[in-house]
């Protein structure tokens, strides 16, 4: 197979799993400030069963979520790159809401990373980063 085939690749959408699609919404867009693309069917028609949810220049942070029952439900976790101030500038934010869990302080990592991690309102992990060296795309 050729090189050029897998260097044509340019996204990854990460797919969650959420036991109630607009609690999942409502979380994502008015506590963490994403921004909602679709949701499947369309409201008012039925249960919703799938959203789309983005962050970022041309959604560049885009997630899918699909509802799963509470027997099927398994948690997932992401990593989020945000710019250069912008990591510690939406850190302070979201410790300042109530219904929002840091599981973990931002912090400088042997790795190379400052992070810093929230749970959404299913249990999924979303860790927020920057790189501490070589420069951050989105950086002032």
């Amino acid at each position: 197979m050729s090189s050029e085939i897998l260097k044509s690749a340019w996204k990854v959408i990460p797919m969650f799993q959420s036991r109630s699609i607009p609690l999942t919404i409502q979380f994502y867009t008015e506590k963490l400030g994403f921004e909602l693309a679709s949701v499947k069917p369309e409201e008012g028609s039925s249960e919703q069963t799938f959203c789309s949810l983005f962050i970022g220049k041309k959604a560049d942070a885009n997630f899918y979520f699909s509802k799963a029952t509470a027997e099927d439900f398994t948690t997932s976790q992401a990593m989020i790159a945000l710019g250069t101030s912008q990591l510690d500038d939406y850190y302070n934010y979201l410790r300042c809401l109530e219904d929002v869990e840091i599981v973990e302080d931002v912090e400088d990592t042997p790795w190379g990373f400052r992070q810093f991690s929230v749970k959404d309102n299913d249990g999924n992990l979303l860790t927020f980063f920057k790189f501490l060296e070589g420069g951050n795309p989105g950086q002032d």
